[in-house]
């Protein structure tokens, strides 16, 4: 089965290559941090409910700029179908519903720490799946920045419950990552979104139809509704599809690094709204990104240099 490849995709050599293979794993993940910023407004409504919409609009949003910007969508093929699925279920359903569960059993600055390892895990997992040994540079990469984006958050305190969710949050990261690169070069990065939204929306609305018995009113106030359009349509649909531009550009045990950056943004954005700043630890762990972001990248592009000189000589 086709695979994606480990490095970049295109020629390495100049800045604005660099950028073309990073900036969309970096804005996609520096999006999904930005969500913190309609957190407040999303509290008392119906949980199930408000991911079941923020889904669809997702879906509806990827649809209409897929058909503006002349971008051809395609079902999932019986082969593609179990990624969709798997991603689904471990990305959209399983994270949230972990999530869920775990802010009643540990503090946000604990399952904020375990996702901070899902560099880690990918620049592991990835080419372990695809049968391939791990970069060390990536590792090494991806310990500088899981371990920047752990002091950004902070390391709290878990019953053993939610110790589990905290795994869960980074079994259902890298899912979500790993079942989506088996899954691109056939379906792409739009389609693969749009997919497993679809798939998400439906269940969280079957989930909130059976078990919250949700008031439409409740999702209707202009408050709630301009949370649901921000985490659906930039927060999901254009992260989504930027995330997985991303790992079929970069492979997704290097796309993996990028997700050091959600913390920061996070961060940030929240001293923005009134929170305190950060303290010193946590600009310290934003330069440790930095630094592992460095590690990971420049040695790949300089060896791309140095391979395009050789070749002109």
């Amino acid at each position: 089965m086709t695979t994606i490849p480990s490095t970049p995709t295109a020629p390495a050599g100049t800045r604005s290559r660099r950028w073309w293979a990073l900036w969309p794993g970096l804005a996609a993940m520096a999006l999904l941090g930005s969500s913190v910023a309609v957190i407040d407004a999303t509290r008392g409504l119906p949980v199930f409910a408000l991911q079941s919409a923020r889904y669809a609009v997702a879906v509806v949003t990827i649809i209409v700029f897929a058909r503006i910007l002349g971008v051809r969508l395609v079902l999932p093929g019986l082969r593609d179908l179990g990624w969709v699925l798997g991603g689904a279920a471990t990305g959209l359903v399983g994270f949230n519903l972990a999530t869920i569960v775990g802010t009643a059993h540990a503090e946000p600055a604990f399952l904020g720490a375990a996702v901070g390892c899902i560099p880690l895990v990918l620049a592991l997992g990835a080419p372990l799946a695809a049968g391939r040994r791990p970069s060390p540079r990536l590792i090494v990469g991806a310990v500088v920045v899981s371990a920047g984006a752990i002091a950004v958050t902070g390391w709290g305190r878990a019953d053993p419950l939610g110790v589990l969710m905290g795994v869960a949050l980074i079994a259902g990261e890298a899912g979500l990552t790993l079942f989506g690169a088996r899954a691109l070069p056939r379906m792409g990065a739009w389609s693969y979104s749009a997919a497993t939204c679809a798939i998400a929306a439906l269940v969280f609305g079957i989930l909130s139809a059976l078990v919250e018995h949700p008031d439409p009113a409740a999702l209707a106030s202009p408050t709630a509704l301009a949370a649901i359009l921000y985490l659906g349509a930039i927060a999901t649909a254009l992260a989504f599809v930027l995330w997985f531009t991303g790992i079929g550009r970069l492979g997704a045990d290097a796309a993996g690094l990028c997700a050091g950056t959600a913390a920061p943004t996070a961060a940030l954005i929240a001293a923005g709204l009134g929170a305190a700043l950060p303290s010193l630890g946590a600009w310290l762990g934003m330069a440790a990104i930095a630094l592992g972001l460095v590690i990971g990248f420049a040695p790949a592009f300089a060896w791309g240099r140095r391979r395009q000189q050789s070749s002109k000589t």
